[in-house]
């Protein structure tokens, strides 16, 4: 059981390392911005933070950053 631990820790610290260097690497090497409001193929079929399905009840709490 032990064995299968330190195997899986092994594979997962392999994966974190491969994602920091490729991310070291890369030109502009940043995390893509997923949010809902600022990913335009979202925008372009209408789809809308679920925070503004709830803006009439206590306002939006979205953070835009435009």
């Amino acid at each position: 059981m032990l064995k299968l631990v330190i195997l899986a820790l092994i594979i997962v610290g392999i994966a974190v390392i491969g994602l920091s260097i490729s991310l070291l690497i890369k030109r502009n090497g940043k995390f893509p911005n997923i949010h809902i409001e600022q990913n335009e193929a979202l925008k372009k079929e209408g789809i809308k933070c679920a925070s503004h399905d709830e803006e009439g009840c206590r306002g939006c709490s979205c953070e835009i950053n435009n």
